[in-house]
């Protein structure tokens, strides 16, 4: 058995399947998928790195309790897991999420960013174990033949993504890659990966979701409307350039930022938006907020929910229409540009107005727990080293950013 681990949360894949299902139609007769991508023997090496004991001690005690599932007596870190011989790497695990980290161990304080980062690497682990089981179950039971007929929809996915966060500029596309350390080759792996999964998910799982008979959507509906009745919010995404000695989180800003300077930025963020690039990709280039390497993505965000620096962005978001972005808002510290991605309202919609939308919500979670069972199974007949795969994760979190001011 794989271990605790990988059994907190639910697999991922039913999310990722409701978003490529389209593409992925024509895939579950059959298809395969080309060898795994090669890894370079120097990764499957230890390197020596600064240890932020505080952080490895909290990855210490997941890997003890990993071990009374898994009777190995040994939690010290080693740096590959092997699911059926294929390594991961720790390599493998941080280069899709180092540069996150990097900035959150920036702008979070320590203990705040060990425990985020530990539970970002947590399912980092788990979701990298997940992919290498499932493609290659993946590669065994779907015709090899068909490989061809996943290229088409890896091409239209990659361009999605550059219209969707990087403005429909590939060379914008490119730099973020390169940023986080990630080749386009890779990149195209990742997503062939995916959609190769999702195709075997179809073809395992996918018959079996049933429709719902009315009895199951009114009861449905019944949990549907309790889940919502959370009053009014608004889904934010914010631009923020903070001025003075200190960032949002009370850092120290050095050198200080000059007032007229972040004005600039600002201004500069404001003309790219109303010339029609996307928000996401400016929040990207200049937000120096918390949620910047997200695309200034906050989420949902209510008045009474946020800390007094941000609540006049809070308050402009309820002013503004869906869609709409703000003036510029200038406050003690920073500079903000919001923009309103959406609205929820304070009642859900009656049973009638959304009936064909909870049957697709019904659906969704029958196939979510038709996934979790069968990755479950695969798991269960899986050869996976070491037993104990938490004492991968403390390999993981040695190897991962350490927070600000951490002294080597």
């Amino acid at each position: 058995m794989i271990g605790r681990i990988y059994a907190q949360k639910p697999s991922r894949f039913g999310d990722v399947a409701r978003a490529l299902v389209v593409l992925t139609c024509c895939l579950v007769a059959g298809c395969s998928h080309q060898s795994r991508y090669g890894r370079d023997r120097s990764e499957l090496k230890h390197k020596t790195v600064p240890k932020d004991e505080t952080a490895i001690r909290l990855a210490k005690s997941a890997a003890m309790s990993e071990e009374s599932t898994n009777n190995d007596d040994d939690v010290s870190a080693v740096s590959v897991l092997f699911v059926n011989g294929t390594p991961i790497t720790v390599n493998d695990v941080l280069k899709w999420v180092r540069s996150d980290l990097s900035e959150m161990s920036r702008k979070l304080p320590p203990r705040e960013y060990q425990q985020k980062m530990l539970e970002i690497l947590t399912r980092q682990v788990r979701s990298e174990a997940e992919s290498t089981l499932l493609e290659q179950v993946a590669r065994r039971r779907l015709q090899a033949e068909q490989i061809e007929k996943i290229e088409p929809f890896v091409d239209a996915r990659v361009r999605e993504v550059i219209n969707k966060n990087h403005g429909g500029r590939q060379a914008r596309y490119e730099e973020w890659l390169r940023k986080r350390g990630v080749s386009m080759l890779e990149d195209r792996q990742r997503i062939r990966r995916d959609l190769l999964i999702i195709a075997h998910l179809q073809r395992s799982v996918g018959h079996k979701v049933a429709e719902p008979t009315r009895r199951e959507v009114e009861q449905f509906y019944k949990e549907y409307r309790a889940e919502l009745k959370t009053g009014n919010r608004r889904r934010m995404q914010l631009i923020d350039i903070p001025f003075g000695r200190v960032d949002a989180l009370g850092n120290r800003l050095v050198p200080a930022v000059r007032k007229s300077d972040a004005r600039e930025q600002i201004e500069s963020a404001q003309r790219r938006v109303k010339g029609g690039e996307n928000f996401s990709v400016v929040a990207n280039d200049l937000s120096r907020g918390i949620n910047s390497s997200k695309g200034g993505d906050w989420g949902w965000v209510s008045r009474d929910g946020t800390r007094e620096r941000w609540k006049p962005a809070i308050e402009t978001v309820y002013a503004v229409p869906v869609g709409g972005v703000s003036s510029v808002i200038e406050t003690e510290s920073a500079f903000f540009l919001v923009k309103c991605t959406d609205a929820e309202r304070s009642e859900p919609q009656s049973f009638v107005e959304i009936q064909k939308e909870l049957i697709g919500k019904y659906k969704n979670r029958q196939f979510d727990v038709l996934t979790r069972e069968l990755v479950a199974k695969h798991y269960s007949e899986a050869d996976i080293k070491p037993l104990n795969p938490g004492r991968f994760l403390r390999a993981v979190v040695e190897a991962a950013p350490k927070p600000a001011g951490f002294s080597s």
